[in-house]
């Protein structure tokens, strides 16, 4: 990390009592001394714009903060104030520079891609009384004082935001603020009141529905909502094989499975209400792409009506979801046409398949999807496109961006997850495609109706019809 001599950066003549550095391309250090009073945040302001509001932490040396500045594209002069509601603590003029991952990717770039704060919510803890969730959230717009959670009336909860996060600043390199992105979510159920819903939340935050559009009201905040699971029973029986559930999440454990399992379910459910798919005698459900029953087990426990099943090119993983799930499991083969019967479900989803698929199975896949829906069936499935993409800008070089956004598609990456597990070493891949491609391509298989941004994960949901 570069500190900028005086001639690159200077502090104000002022008794201004925080001592700030600028490191390139873009941060401001600041620092109190030893046994000076200081406050518990500061808002930083660029040419007299309030840009992020920081943590100030504490320790034996004194106490300081740090906040990245606005990403530029050129070399930039950004006069910068630190304050404390109208107290100013410190000035420093700087030149930005912009900011370039080890290919040479520049930070706008990946902006221009996917300009939402993307979040991870894996962990919980039950301690009999409390409920704490952990996880991560990019800063909105760089602001840590922009994110809140919001539950139904009657929730008793703190949300204690803005802690460090190397792994999301590393992986989010072109973030600002992302180091400040972990969260600690405590819920306190014997605090809140009777009829209260404290096991389902929304993170907000100012222009959160911001390119939402053309997305249907009711589900623009599918994305946002996590879905904690209260019954326990849900927690029972999973693979003892590690690698049964790493195959496709290596950070997967037994805890972040149910988590993620059943709040990716409450998505699913919530999408297929809102497009006419309830649970009811009659209706059928197929998840293509099952593996260990991370989601199929929640259908099956919860649409008691209906009948579930799941499907999937991994044997192992489905003769185990047979020998414990229950519902109806099957092994496909790595390119249509299956037994399945034709015109036979009344709602198919799809997580992270399309995700690993070559264009030509994508085609293969998709015409099957259509085939295996009932006429006014709708399929969920999930495409790894702009988030997912950003996501992975941390391993991109400038070319291989380039490339990608001209083209709109890329499966050139191996994916090693299914090596020696279904025959074909060569067959998955790691698939990235922008929404205009998936619109395209796609649609000369099946209905888009819509598409739905970041709707689980990072990962974008086309919602399918039969073409009529």
């Amino acid at each position: 990390m570069t500190r900028f001599s005086a001639a690159q950066a200077s502090r104000e003549p002022a008794e201004d009592p925080v001592s700030l550095t600028f490191e390139a391309p873009g941060r401001v250090r600041g620092a109190f001394p030893p046994g000076v009073a200081h406050p518990g945040r500061v808002t930083v302001a660029c040419d007299g714009r309030s840009w992020a509001t920081v943590p100030v932490r504490a320790d034996g040396a004194g106490a300081s903060f740090t906040c990245d500045l606005p990403p530029v594209g050129l070399p930039t002069q950004v006069r910068v104030e630190v304050r404390d509601a109208d107290r100013i603590l410190g000035r420093l003029t700087a030149q930005s520079l912009p900011k370039r991952n080890a290919g040479g990717l520049d930070a706008l770039s990946v902006h221009r891609v996917c300009d939402s704060p993307l979040f991870s919510v894996p962990w919980m803890q039950f301690d009999g009384a409390r409920l704490t969730i952990s996880g991560a959230h990019l800063p909105p717009a760089g602001n840590p004082d922009l994110l809140s959670v919001c539950f139904d009336e009657g929730v008793r909860f703190t949300f204690d935001y803005g802690l460090q996060s190397p792994e999301f600043e590393n992986h989010f390199w072109y973030w600002p603020n992302a180091g400040l992105s972990n969260f600690v979510l405590t819920i306190d159920l014997a605090g809140s009141r009777p009829g209260s819903n404290p096991f389902r939340f929304t993170f907000s935050y100012p222009g959160a529905e911001t390119g939402l559009q053309d997305v249907p009201v009711p589900v623009r905040s599918i994305g946002r909502r996590i879905s904690v699971p209260a019954d326990m029973s849900l927690s029972v029986c999973f693979p003892r094989d590690a690698t049964q559930l790493t195959r496709v999440q290596t950070w997967s454990n037994d805890q972040s499975v149910t988590f993620t399992g059943y709040s990716t379910f409450r998505a699913l459910e919530a999408l297929f209400a809102h497009y006419g798919v309830a649970n009811r005698t009659g209706t059928a459900i197929l998840d293509w792409g099952c593996g260990h029953g991370r989601v199929t087990r929640h259908f099956i426990g919860h649409w008691r009506q209906a009948q579930i099943s799941g499907a999937d090119i991994d044997a192992e993983n489905v003769a185990w979801c047979g020998q414990n799930l229950g519902g109806r499991f099957t092994t496909v083969p790595l390119f249509p046409p299956t037994d399945l019967p034709e015109a036979s479900f009344d709602g198919i989803f799809g997580v992270s398949v399309m995700t690993h698929l070559t264009d030509e199975a994508q085609a293969a896949w998709l015409d099957e999807i259509a085939r295996l829906l009932k006429p006014d069936g709708i399929a969920l499935i999930t495409f790894a496109g702009a988030a997912a993409t950003a996501f992975s800008s941390v391993f991109r070089s400038a070319a291989w961006w380039q490339a990608w956004e001209a083209r709109g598609f890329d499966d050139a990456q191996h994916d090693p997850a299914l090596d020696g597990k279904i025959g074909n070493d060569t067959y998955y891949r790691n698939t990235l495609h922008t929404m205009a491609y998936t619109r395209a391509h796609w649609s000369k298989h099946v209905e888009v109706v819509d598409i739905i941004p970041s709707a689980i994960g990072y990962q974008d949901m086309a919602v399918l019809r039969r073409r009529r």
